[in-house]
């Protein structure tokens, strides 16, 4: 499963204790990220263990680099606890923005290795994502992906400030979440409850109304980059320098003025 997903495994030996981070390529657009985050990031199976040294069997998205350091002892705190032959894979957490998790990937997600007689793996408090054995991995059974982040975006807060190229992110997002949705009661017509039906029916009236509301923003953000200024400044200030150029006319002599013309015709 997910194979065509990842690249090919690639086999570490990791020495306790380690930290691996995950960072998104700089080369790699967020538009491009985005329609990747329903799905597993990252995959590791547990190769062999032998106290403080471990062999683990890597795979990974192609968008996402990682690398090892060593780190200090860490107080024990709730971790996933894996044997040699078992995996784990790292999702972003449900019902959180992609933007988000996007965001986080750029700054880097740190993932806390250490090793006893099984492999034991620990996110940061803030981390945006989860650890989901592979036994355990149960996604397409829970409340429709789709669903969830129809949800999460609509309870998003967008701000009026964001550069055109941040909109065009959410944008882009929400054009994603309503054709998800869309063939999503496609395929499922007939088989899920009405009630279902009639609140993804909603939820995608509510998603029309907010992608008219950022498209309307993201037009007025190309044409007018400040709110606080005029969008026919511009204009107003064609007219205003014609004014001056005409009582600049009026109070110069005559012979500066006939020069001026002259030359403004050896230009044409």
């Amino acid at each position: 499963m997910d194979h065509h997903l990842f690249t090919q495994p690639s086999v570490c030996e990791i020495n306790q204790p380690t930290a691996l981070t995950l960072r998104l390529s700089e080369s790699v657009s967020d538009l491009l990220v985005l329609s990747t985050m329903s799905n597993p990031l990252v995959e590791f199976v547990v190769s062999q263990v032998n106290h403080t040294q471990a062999t683990l069997i890597i795979r990974i998205q192609p968008f996402l680099t990682f690398a090892f350091e060593h780190t200090q002892p860490l107080i024990q705190t709730p971790a996933q606890r894996r044997s040699v032959g078992q995996g784990i894979k790292l999702y972003p957490s449900m019902g959180v923005a992609p933007r988000v998790c996007i965001e986080q990937l750029r700054r880097g997600v740190r993932i806390n290795i250490n090793v006893d007689e099984d492999m034991y793996f620990r996110l940061s408090a803030e981390a945006r994502f989860e650890l989901v054995t592979l036994e355990n991995d149960l996604r397409i059974l829970s409340e429709p992906q789709v669903l969830v982040m129809a949800k999460a975006i609509l309870g998003r807060k967008f701000d009026y400030d964001e550069p055109s190229n941040m909109l065009a992110v959410h944008i882009s997002e929400l054009e994603q979440v309503r054709r998800e949705l869309r063939d999503y009661l496609r395929g499922e017509s007939g088989k899920i409850h009405p009630g279902v039906s009639t609140e993804l029916l909603k939820l995608d009236h509510l998603l029309q109304n907010k992608h008219q509301w950022l498209l309307r923003t993201y037009h007025q953000s190309l044409e007018r980059p400040n709110f606080g200024r005029s969008s026919n400044e511009q204009l107003y200030n064609n007219e205003q320098l014609q004014r001056k150029l005409d009582c600049f006319e009026l109070l110069a002599p005559k012979d500066v003025s006939e020069m001026v013309t002259k030359l403004c015709d050896d230009d044409l």
